[in-house]
């Protein structure tokens, strides 16, 4: 069975004179293939039998002869690399301080130190951990280090080679894929599996293991056993250090020879998790089953993600002579554009769509009821609400004081949802006297008209956190456990189906927000789009209104896995406060009407529901420019209400446009160039459009499904713009056609056509 062979490199000559006696080694040569003696080399592992079939996961089968590393890329390794390409590197480059427990504290850490100036930094290693893996390596950390080997170590260029960055340090990474001839680089998620389980010499015939120690038991954590691994059972195998040096369970041999596919690090694999964020495989020391044996979720972490817990393993092409077989592993084209379900929010009054056009207001009162009537909300959330119950007397008092609040603003025609962070940790701990008096609060309101729902948290995914191993996954399961008891027992205690049920989320989808979507009927998605250097929509950058689009499409598109869920809404953030000015004290910005109108309707148009702001009475005076503003877009929106409660779910007729690829070099994966609306009421259509992409002189809109009395060409106009062009009807294509014209990008324009 023992099918593995390793391939030696004596015939390169070797420095190895560089590490000096001492606590910590220095390491300035260049060469990794070879160490000196007592340190694990880059031993590469031949993977032959080409053409294998796949496992029943579809994963495994690789069509070509490849080389991949014996062991992890370990520290003293790490270290060399640094020493030749990473003299002027800042932190957070290929070296950053998490490496170091002196300057980032207790924990998982591989303990790689900087000393000297910028242009002669010098790298060194803890002597007890230069052969255990390399830890808080990025995905293009391993990049460059994988054109550093392919262009012969030494002072071999980082930037091209395998991989072309010239100088890329982004989250995105899409575009960064192998290049042909390609002699050493990240392994494909099929190749790494087919190394660690797919075994020619299995007994019953060639096939695929379930771990990779040639084992379909699960390994223990025996140091001498043939089937052991470094993962996470009840505590830690080391807990002062975590790692183990590579090659520790030096018996347990996956197929072809590799050692530690199991545990000790999860490995970064080229594939990627849609829209761009990069698979994951092998386990750590603290995962369980993940990675060893199941598919590790990847939920956040990007191309520039340094991770406690993840490290990298290399491939080589069979003689390093590199591939030529064109583009390998996964492809990375960008992904069409879904459509996504239209639930909106219903009425709790009488279970029709409700448009919520609100504000976040952290103290709201009468005379802030008073100001968001005025400017034509109608809906607030209300984020420091009277919801605390800790003792008995609070619980009343608060029931009164809320019950007094939603009288006031039943008068000014104006709903609401109450937020209570904190009641998620009675149900944490199990202290029912509290629970009991959460319930008596709610039950004191749950009959109140003006009572919209609630909120449960703002931003949850904070506070839990996220992470790949069993202490992480634990905290966060807890904390969701949390809102999902305070779920169900709000549904006793106010038995209105449509009482919506609420959360806001941040990092959409670059977070864990999806664990929490059992727990809430919606969402709102708070971007912050904005900086104090960035300030005006026609002269800035644009990642706050993309992002906003990105954020809500994915936020919508989370509804077909979650058939409860109803449209998120979006946060728009433009016209709240600057957090950073001055250093300290947020102050209120410039409306930027024309960016969060954009926002508002690119939200709309890729799958959201309703219209909320940030943030009012949060220690600063309001602005009245603002609340004009918001008040002008609200007026706007409120004429398109009847057309939106009757019509969004069932989208009265077609549009066809000739924008509809997605070629901007940002995160828009999903984002249409341009994107539309379709929507009727009595008396019009509207087609809502916006322009995500750049200047278009040639955008053309064909109109499919309209009902009108007659084919004559007749005019549409843009609502509230004064403009207008022809719209024809075509008896060959059976549709409408809007006249040429030009539209630039944050373009919004809303085209009404008569009916009659």
């Amino acid at each position: 069975m023992q099918h593995y062979r390793v391939v030696c490199f004596g015939w390169l000559i070797f420095d190895f004179f560089a590490f000096a006696l001492g606590v910590y080694r220095s390491a300035d040569a260049q060469v990794v293939l070879a160490m000196p003696e007592g340190r694990k080399s880059l031993e590469l592992i031949l993977v032959d039998d080409e053409g294998n079939l796949p496992d029943s996961n579809g994963r495994g089968s690789v069509p070509y002869r490849y080389r991949i590393s014996k062991y992890e890329i370990t520290t003293s390794q790490w270290v060399r690399f640094l020493n030749a390409k990473g003299k002027s590197q800042p932190d957070g480059g290929l070296w950053n301080n998490d490496m170091d427990k002196a300057l980032s504290g207790d924990g998982p850490r591989c303990e790689i130190k900087r000393s000297g100036p910028s242009g002669a930094y010098n790298y060194q290693v803890a002597e007890d951990f230069a052969d255990c893996p390399v830890s808080h390596v990025s995905f293009l950390d391993a990049c460059r280090f994988c054109n550093w080997l392919h262009n012969g170590q030494a002072d071999g260029d980082t930037e091209t080679g395998a991989y072309t960055l010239n100088g890329y340090w982004g989250t995105d990474g899409r575009k960064i894929q192998r290049n042909p001839g390609a002699k050493f680089f990240i392994p494909t998620e099929d190749e790494w599996y087919k190394a660690a389980y797919y075994d020619p010499s299995k007994s019953g015939g060639a096939g695929y293991w379930k771990y990779p120690t040639r084992s379909d038991q699960k390994p223990s954590r025996e140091i001498d056993s043939t089937n052991g691994a470094n993962y996470y059972s009840g505590g830690y195998i080391d807990p002062a250090r975590y790692f183990l040096p590579v090659g520790t369970f030096a018996k347990a041999i996956g197929p072809y020879g590799t050692l530690d596919q199991a545990g000790n690090v999860y490995e970064w694999t080229e594939d990627l998790k849609p829209p761009f964020l990069r698979t994951l495989r092998g386990g750590a020391f603290d995962s369980d089953d993940a990675g060893i044996h199941l598919p590790v979720a990847n939920p956040v972490f990007s191309s520039i993600s340094d991770v406690a817990n993840i490290g990298i393993r290399v491939a080589a092409s069979e003689g390093q002579q590199g591939f030529e077989l064109g583009t390998i592993g996964e492809a990375t084209e960008q992904l069409a554009p879904k459509d996504f379900p239209r639930r909106p929010w219903l009425d709790p009054l009488n279970g029709k769509p409700f448009f919520p056009l609100a504000w976040f207001s952290y103290a709201s009162d009468q005379q802030d009821l008073d100001e968001l009537a005025e400017q034509g909300a109608n809906m607030v959330l209300f984020v420091n609400a009277p919801a605390d119950v800790d003792t008995e007397q609070m619980a009343k008092e608060n029931a009164v004081a809320m019950r007094n609040y939603l009288d006031y603003a039943q008068k000014k025609q104006i709903r609401v949802l109450v937020q209570f962070g904190g009641w998620y940790a009675a149900h944490m701990r199990g202290d029912m006297a509290e629970i009991a008096r959460q319930q008596r609060w709610i039950e004191s309101i749950a009959d109140h008209p003006a009572l919209f729902g609630y909120q449960l948290y703002d931003e949850p995914e904070y506070t839990a956190g996220f992470g790949l191993g069993v202490p992480d996954q634990k905290k966060l399961k807890d904390f969701v456990d949390s809102f999902q008891k305070l779920r169900e027992s709000i549904r006793r205690w106010d038995a209105n189906p449509n009482r919506m049920i609420s959360v806001v989320f941040n990092l959409v989808p670059l977070s864990s927000w999806t664990e929490y979507l059992p727990t809430v009927d919606s969402f709102q998605v708070d971007r912050y789009p904005l900086d104090k250097d960035q300030a005006y929509f026609g002269h800035r950058g644009d990642w706050g209104p993309l992002m906003m689009a990105w954020s809500m499409h994915h936020g919508a598109e989370s509804m077909h896995d979650y058939p409860h869920l109803r449209n998120p809404a979006p946060c728009l953030q433009g016209v709240g406060s600057e957090h950073i000015e001055g250093g300290t004290v947020g102050v209120w910005r410039n409306p930027l009407y024309d960016e969060t109108r954009y926002m508002a309707y690119s939200s709309l148009t890729v799958g959201s529901w309703g219209v909320f702001h940030w943030i009012r009475q949060f220690g600063r005076p309001n602005n009245p420019e603002i609340a004009k503003n918001v008040g002008r877009l609200y007026r706007e929106i409120r004429e398109l209400l009847p057309a939106l409660e009757e019509s969004y779910q069932q989208p009265p007729f077609q549009v066809v446009q000739n924008h509809t690829g997605i070629t901007r070099g940002f995160l828009t994966d999903s984002i249409s160039d341009v994107t539309t609306l379709c929507l009727a009421d009595n008396r019009h259509y509207y087609l809502i459009v916006c322009n995500n992409g750049g200047t278009f002189s040639d955008l053309q809109l064909r109109l499919q499904g309209l009902q009108l009395t007659s084919s004559v060409p007749r005019t549409a106009h843009v609502m509230n713009e004064g403009w207008s062009r022809n719209l024809s009807y075509s008896e060959q294509q059976k549709d409408w056609t809007l006249d040429v014209h030009t539209m630039c990008f944050g373009d919004v324009n809303i085209w009404v056509i008569d009916k009659d």
